[in-house]
């Protein structure tokens, strides 16, 4: 059984039952990340996925989001928080702006005990440093594609990188040295579909993710049983959940 830790069903084109019965044919079980109260609403209504429900970056500039997303966590106790971080390219809300609500959804998740998976993008310092003031422990970075130092750092405050379609690429891209050093105890994958495609597709789904393990298992001189074994109890203790219950 594989893990996708980060999916965005409602973002692929193709009709939703195909997508997860194509995921189950793979042994895929989805996480499906949440990014807005809208899609929060849409995400609750469906079946047979973990679910993460919060306020992406890119929609940090919307009110009145708080109270909805405590309680949709409180509505699923299994529910982990994200996808929620910081990103600093110049398209994106004021830094300030982004700053403030990625620390009250951190307080949240550490007041509710709930994994957090963190978008990092020209922002890690700002990310650690929010991480480090909050106390949280419980998290992951999703497709992460830092240096070795800023993975050290992610692992000292506690948290797991994941890693999605970009280690297939050719040629491979300067994460892929990371990842081979990275205690095997840490790592987790994930396709962010529809994005973050394997090499070779346009755009990615859950089904996908099996070819990211074997890249992935490649690097670390792992079986692809075994690599799928790792990352599927990884992805129980950081979420919580039991994947094949």
């Amino acid at each position: 059984m594989w893990v996708d830790t980060n999916a965005h069903l409602e973002l692929i084109k193709a009709d939703l039952v195909t997508v997860l019965a194509s995921a189950t044919a793979a042994g895929v079980q989805v996480h499906c990340s949440g990014t807005h109260p809208e899609q929060w609403t849409w995400l609750s209504g469906i079946k047979g996925v973990y679910k993460a429900y919060g306020l992406h970056p890119k929609y940090c500039q919307s009110s009145l989001w708080s109270d909805a997303l405590r309680r949709h966590l409180m509505a699923n106790p299994l529910a982990s928080v994200g996808e929620v971080g910081l990103d600093f390219r110049a398209h994106m809300p004021p830094k300030v702006r982004q700053i403030e609500c990625f620390k009250t959804q951190l307080d949240l998740a550490v007041e509710l005990d709930r994994a957090v998976i963190v978008h990092s993008v020209e922002a890690h310092q700002s990310v650690l440093k929010c991480i480090r003031q909050s106390g949280c422990r419980r998290f992951t970075v999703h497709a992460f594609t830092g240096s070795a130092e800023i993975a050290k750092n992610y692992l000292d405050l506690g948290g797991y990188l994941s890693v999605g379609g970009l280690i297939t690429r050719s040629p491979a891209p300067k994460v892929c040295s990371v990842f081979a050093r990275l205690s095997r105890d840490r790592l987790l994958l994930e396709t962010d579909a529809p994005d973050l495609p394997p090499y070779g597709i346009s755009a990615s789904e859950p089904c996908h993710l099996p070819l990211i393990g074997q890249v992935m298992a490649e690097i670390l001189g792992l079986s692809k049983e075994a690599l799928a074994d790792v990352t599927r109890l990884n992805a129980e203790r950081l979420f919580g959940f039991d994947s094949v219950r």
